[in-house]
């Protein structure tokens, strides 16, 4: 399938980004628990990450209109093939069906346009399941090194970049955070 480079080279980085700040958002919020730290520089900074994660998501999986960096921007001439292709691999790569996936995609969205971009006056839904919106980035990794094909990807897939991430940043974030945690008992 012919595809547009220049959308891709903006794009993948944008799931990539999405992936990062997910794994940062996660990795921080969980020792911000687990060592009972209150502080408000923190909650911030993990708030932040949680709200580029969505953001980014968004921006490549959410609305279709306006977005060039939309992945079904990728082709001009095969827009309908493009996006059976994808939904063919998200259905067949995760427990998504039509149904639940037009429902999470509305469910991001709406998050996004209601309380990130848009703050709706006494908002009070849940933050989003992430778990199924990485799995979306990472049915989107493997489908687009066949898109692009024979051009070919050189970094690892998302899935191994969380892992090598997450075991990078622990140490750090544990540090981090113990310190703070150290300085606000002093």
């Amino acid at each position: 399938m012919q595809y547009k480079p220049e959308i891709f080279c903006e794009q993948f980085p944008l799931v990539k980004y999405f992936v990062c700040h997910l794994t940062y958002y996660r990795e921080l919020h969980h020792k911000y628990r687990e060592i009972e730290l209150k502080s408000p520089f923190w909650t911030f900074t993990i708030d932040a990450h949680l709200v580029r994660a969505v953001i980014y998501w968004c921006v490549v999986f959410g609305s279709e209109g306006c977005n060039p960096t939309h992945w079904k921007h990728l082709s001009e001439g095969n827009v309908d093939c493009l996006r059976e292709s994808f939904r063919q691999s998200l259905f067949r790569h995760t427990n998504f069906t039509l149904s639940t996936w037009d429902t999470y995609w509305r469910e991001m969205v709406n998050f996004r346009n209601e309380y990130i971009a848009h703050r709706e006056l006494n908002y009070n839904k849940p933050v989003p399941y992430l778990d199924p919106a990485l799995e979306v980035a990472y049915v989107y990794d493997g489908w687009i090194r066949d898109i692009i094909s024979p051009d070919v990807l050189e970094e690892p897939p998302l899935k191994e970049s969380v892992t090598e991430l997450q075991r990078s940043i622990k140490p750090l974030v544990t540090e981090l955070l113990t310190k703070t945690k150290q300085y606000e008992n002093t």
